[in-house]
């Protein structure tokens, strides 16, 4: 049984993400019958998760679990994304603080250097961005700025 929790969590990780293939994971061995000792030793859940996933499946109220995991906070960059990606095209920056003062100048909102250059790796990180896909290659050709310039520290 234990192989076969271990191929389901897996597949699970690849697809929902490791709380959530834990929920299932729990909900799967409760349902089978298997010990909570046991459940809280191979998936590391707590008692009182436990409890709460069997009151769960003994009011058919499932949904409830997955619901509550549903919140993405988006950054207010977002909405400025194709305004930045065009400044960023014409003047690539070289720092993050250079970055972080474009985008000052062209939204108005002020972000601290790691909280700028988690947006740009985020947004910038597909390699068919034009942005990112021109920055990498300046940067690999030693054009533009070091590596270190978007990295969080």
């Amino acid at each position: 049984m234990i192989y076969v929790i271990n191929v389901i969590r897996k597949i699970l990780e690849s697809k929902v993400g490791k709380r959530q293939s834990q929920q299932i994971i729990c909900l799967i061995m409760l349902v089978c019958g298997v010990r909570k000792a046991e459940i809280r030793e191979k998936t590391g859940a707590s008692q009182t998760s436990l409890y709460k996933y069997e009151s769960l499946i003994e009011s058919e109220k499932l949904e409830e679990l997955f619901e509550a995991d549903l919140y993405r906070p988006v950054s207010e960059l977002e909405k400025y994304s194709a305004e930045i990606e065009e400044a960023f095209d014409k003047n690539p920056p070289k720092t993050r603080s250079e970055a972080a003062e474009i985008i000052k100048r062209l939204t108005g909102i002020s972000r601290s250097l790691p909280a700028i250059a988690n947006f740009l790796k985020k947004k910038f990180k597909e390699p068919s961005s034009r942005i990112y896909a021109e920055q990498s290659r300046r940067m690999a050709a030693g054009e533009l700025f070091t590596q270190r310039a978007f990295a969080c520290n």
